[in-house]
This record gives C-alpha cells, sequence and structure tokens, in this order.
C-alpha cells in the first residue's frame, strides 16, 4: 500500500472523512487566545488579530445551545492560547468547565502546553470535572524541547503533568483523562520511541500526530501529498472553530480569521454549520476544490488531520 492509501486508510477507519449531519461533531473555542510559548511548529506568535477572552454572555451562549441540540459534542475549551493564562481570571478558565459540566455537556477537553499548571491548577482542574487534557511535549530531552517548545522549561512541564497524573490516582479519579501529544517532525523523529515508552510507563496516553504547516503559513515537509491526490478535509468536515470575539472562522488551523463563515454573537451554531460552511463541505464532498477560498484550496493540511496513539495495553 503506498503512502497515499494508508493514509487515507487511516482516516477513513477512524471515520474522520464523514460529514457530522446537522451539527458539528467538534467545537473549538477560543476562551482565550494568548499564549506563554512561542513555539517552533506554531504561527501564535505571528497572530495579527487582537487577542483575548471571551466574554461569560457568549460562552454560555454557545454552550447553552450544544447542550440543547447535541450534548455530546466533543467541546475543547481553548483553541489557540492557552488555558492556563487564565487560572487566576474571573472567570477562570475553571470556571468555564464547571459551567460546561454543569448544563450536562459530556466530553469537555482542554490543550495546554503544561508549563503554567502548577498544582494548585491541577487540584482545580480535577475539581471542575474536565473530561480529558491534551499536554503537548514534543520532546524526550530538554535540548529538543527548548528549541521547539520556545520559553518553556522541560523538567518543570514534565513535573507539573506528573503532579497532574498522581493527584489523579491519589484521589481515585475517573477525570481527566490524560493524553500526552509528541507533533513528529524533523526535529524529534528520533525521540518518538523514547516518548512513548516514557509516558506510556507513567500510565497516560501517548497521542502521535503529524505536523501541520498551519495552511502554509510554516514549512512542513512530512506533508508528501500535493492537493491533486486530495480528499475532504476532517476538520471542514466535523468541526467548527469560534474565535473569542465570536468569530467562526474556516478551521482550526486560521489562526487570524482570514475566512469568516459567521459570527456566533448573532448566529445559532446550528445556523452558522448549515449555512456558508455547509456550502464549503459540499465543495469538499463533490472535489470542486478549486471553488474554495484560497486558504483553503491551496492548503495542504487535510493530510494531517489524523493521529496514533499508544498505551500500556496497546505499546
Amino acid at each position: 500500500m503506498d503512502e497515499k492509501s494508508k493514509i487515507l486508510a487511516s482516516q477513513i477507519k477512524a471515520g474522520r472523512l464523514e460529514e457530522s449531519g446537522s451539527f458539528p461533531k467538534v467545537v473549538l473555542l477560543d476562551t482565550v487566545s494568548s499564549c506563554n510559548l512561542r513555539c517552533s511548529m506554531c504561527v501564535h506568535k505571528d497572530m495579527t488579530r487582537k487577542q483575548g477572552i471571551m466574554k461569560w454572555e457568549l460562552l454560555t451562549k454557545i454552550l447553552d445551545e450544544i447542550a440543547t441540540v447535541q450534548k455530546d459534542t466533543r467541546i475543547w475549551m481553548v483553541f489557540f492560547g492557552d488555558p492556563f493564562v487564565i487560572k487566576n481570571a474571573k472567570p477562570s478558565i475553571f470556571d468555564m468547565i464547571k459551567y460546561a459540566k454543569s448544563i450536562g455537556l459530556t466530553d469537555v477537553v482542554l490543550n495546554s502546553n503544561g508549563c503554567l499548571m502548577d498544582e494548585t491548577s491541577a487540584k482545580k482542574l480535577i475539581d471542575s470535572g474536565l473530561d480529558s487534557i491534551y499536554f503537548g511535549i514534543d520532546a524526550a530531552t530538554p535540548e529538543t524541547y527548548a528549541k521547539l517548545r520556545v520559553g518553556g522549561d522541560y523538567a518543570e512541564t514534565v513535573n507539573n503533568v506528573l503532579t497532574l497524573i498522581r493527584l489523579v490516582k491519589e484521589q481515585s479519579s475517573s477525570h481527566p483523562k490524560i493524553f500526552v501529544q509528541f507533533v513528529e517532525m524533523d526535529e524529534n523523529s528520533a525521540e518518538k520511541d523514547a516518548f512513548v515508552e516514557f509516558w506510556s510507563k507513567q500510565g497516560v496516553t501517548v497521542k502521535i500526530r503529524p505536523k501541520v504547516s498551519w495552511a502554509g503559513s510554516i514549512d512542513a515537509p512530512n506533508l508528501v501529498l500535493g492537493n491533486q491526490d486530495r480528499w475532504p478535509c476532517h476538520w471542514l468536515m466535523q468541526t467548527m472553530a469560534i474565535a473569542d470575539d465570536g468569530r467562526v472562522v474556516l478551521c482550526p488551523v486560521d489562526l487570524n480569521a482570514n475566512v469568516v463563515v459567521g459570527d456566533a454573537t448573532k448566529n445559532t451554531l446550528a445556523e452558522i454549520w448549515q449555512q456558508q460552511l455547509k456550502e464549503l463541505r459540499s465543495l469538499h464532498l463533490t472535489g470542486r476544490y478549486s471553488e474554495l477560498p484560497p486558504m483553503c484550496r491551496d492548503c495542504r493540511d487535510w493530510q494531517s488531520a489524523r493521529s496514533d496513539y499508544h498505551n500500556m495495553d496497546n505499546k
């Protein structure tokens, strides 16, 4: 089986290319668009849109609709920033999670670099009822970490995650489920096996995913397939990404809101999903890629919308 066939088969098997129907399967919320690191594989450091925190009224409006329409929708409570930037804000990220859980949402998750999560924050995270958290570390040595996760401290970050693991075990809690992520690229590929071995021994799941180019904003030589080989993009088929000011953007790699497809302050998510986003999904499903907005038309990140998981059971 050639490389294209392998990648395509893995996405089909995971059900990632199917249109999610009348409502998104995944909603990403830009609760805070600020981040404390300047990672080499991320374009956040080049963000041109104004950074901010989502207003409580907008957040609850969005969450209330999801709870009413489809409570099992996966809710990422962070989009481009790091949630622990607002660990001491009012409302804090913990207040936001607690609200989401209080109205019956079943799959509330976070993505973080882990640098700002001290023990107090870890305890609050458990208390909030969060279902899952993904920590991006991407290295098995301090030297590689320093090159990739610019501004972070490897030893401190690893200790922060180990602290959360310990607290979850001590409290015999079933949540949050903990994932540690490794974005595979030329700079760290030699450390992948060591990374999987170390974190698997800690009893958590390791997520390995390919590098994305953020719609061509950075170099990603792993994107080996040309657009003549493309298939419908998982992110467009199943996800909705909402900036902190309520703008709904093209997809999760549209950092600067270059393609705005709706406004969650004015319309429901269901309306937005069934209007311009539906038209874009139709273009993908019918292979009319040349008619897409340039950012989507020329993007090759559709082939990176996949992951492999490793843990103690399948290592």
